[in-house]
């Protein structure tokens, strides 16, 4: 388990260098301008105010756009998957935490071996900051939560309790 969580923490510092909300970029990402954004992944992605160009990279089979929305107030990562980079089969991933609530954005973004990782700002007046992982998984990918910690400090330096997976 401490592994796991000295794993996840240099992803998170490693993304915290790199622009908001992004892991530092590959020989696979592809910055995008507007007209070769797929109009199917601009419709699902949902994002009144974007605060950057949509990336695009090779994932899980297939390939995820991402974007930076300030829809409210702070930076978010939508992240949309599709089959294709033609933008077939284009659908925002959710995010489920483990109580079941699920998010459709993410505040860092980091992508590896078929996971992502992200972290989030206040969820409710007892969780400021939470980490998470979660596996592409299923016939049509999906993210699937395989690890989880959350504080009740914003700054993210004590009180972390662990929880792994997701009740139903």
């Amino acid at each position: 388990m401490r592994v796991m969580t000295a794993v996840l923490a240099a992803i998170v510092a490693l993304t915290a260098n790199a622009t908001p909300g992004f892991a530092q970029p590959s020989a696979d990402v592809q910055t995008l301008v507007d007209k070769d954004v797929p109009g199917t992944v601009t419709s699902r992605m949902r994002c009144k105010s974007p605060s950057g160009s949509m990336t695009r990279r090779p994932f899980a089979d297939g390939f995820v756009f991402t974007q930076s929305c300030t829809d409210t107030g702070e930076p978010l990562v939508r992240i949309v998957y599709a089959t294709d980079r033609a933008g077939a089969g284009a659908r925002v991933l959710q995010f489920h935490r483990p109580e079941g609530r699920r998010m459709s954005a993410l505040a860092t973004v980091a992508f590896a071996d078929n996971e992502i990782s992200g972290t989030a700002g206040r969820l409710t007046r007892r969780i400021c900051r939470a980490e998470g992982r979660w596996r592409m998984e299923g016939k049509q990918p999906a993210p699937s939560l395989v690890y989880w910690r959350h504080t009740r400090d914003c700054e993210g330096k004590t009180g972390w309790q662990t929880l792994t997976g997701r009740t139903r």
